[in-house]
């Protein structure tokens, strides 16, 4: 299963969002999370995963055991380091999304071993984004009749100008945006389905989780998800669903 966060941490909604993620990755004996951080320093690394520890170790079904894995575009996640964790859960972090994106899809083959395993994977903020076939990076504008336009404001850019899209993990087949309603980031999603850079996608609200279960997805948390994708006559069209308001059928 994958498990879709949308950024923020309201302990209110915990439980039901990366506490959905810490059941599916526990077993009957244990629960060994690999916690990924991608930071541009050690310093911002450790704060990372202290932030991100202290999320899990609240949680009912505390793991029993987490481990930190840091990585870089000099050094990106490999099936290597994975294996030799043999974990039950992988769970991304958020930062910076192309330095995430960098850092973890440089060789996304390491994402056989999760699905050899069977192994859930998590992730937030920009640990979501990456998940897509068609992974959004960031950029607060998008060009059209050689005129570059705003989309978004500029503090949501990732600290991308162009709407920039990538080959992401494929994890999901679709696009995914998050901080939503909070950022704007909405928006930038239209664009990018309205451009066909991606076929489709959703935008995630912050507090909330997308869990996608081959075609089932289900929604939890305070927010909203929006679905976006173009339609048999090429127009953009966008549905807004809250918790427990999805069908099987919804990608």
């Amino acid at each position: 299963m994958i498990f879709l966060h949308g950024g923020g941490d309201n302990p209110t909604y915990r439980a039901e969002t990366f506490g959905r993620f810490g059941q599916a990755a526990a077993s009957s004996t244990s629960a060994h999370l690999a916690l990924i951080v991608a930071e541009p320093t050690g310093e911002l690394a450790q704060e990372s995963y202290a932030a991100y520890r202290a999320i899990f170790t609240a949680l009912p079904n505390a793991p029993n055991q987490i481990t930190p894995v840091f990585v870089s575009p000099e050094q990106p996640l490999t099936h290597q380091q994975l294996a030799m964790i043999q974990p039950s859960g992988v769970f991304v972090c958020g930062g910076r999304t192309p330095f995430y994106h960098q850092s973890i899809c440089h060789d996304p083959t390491w994402v056989q071993y999760l699905q050899a395993a069977r192994i859930p994977y998590g992730g937030t903020s920009a640990g979501a984004a990456i998940a897509a076939n068609t992974a959004i990076l960031g950029g607060w504008q998008a060009a059209r009749h050689g005129e570059s336009r705003e989309i978004l404001f500029r503090g949501a850019s990732e600290g991308v100008d162009p709407l920039m899209v990538c080959p992401g993990l494929a994890l999901v087949p679709f696009a995914v945006e998050v901080h939503a309603s909070q950022m704007g980031t909405l928006t930038r999603l239209v664009h990018a389905v309205e451009m066909g850079l991606a076929a489709a996608g959703w935008a995630i609200d912050e507090n909330t989780l997308l869990q996608v279960d081959g075609n089932k997805l289900a929604v939890y948390g305070s927010g909203h998800v929006y679905r976006v994708w173009r339609d048999n006559d090429l127009a953009v069209r966008i549905t807004i669903q809250t918790a427990n308001g999805l069908g099987k059928d919804d990608q």
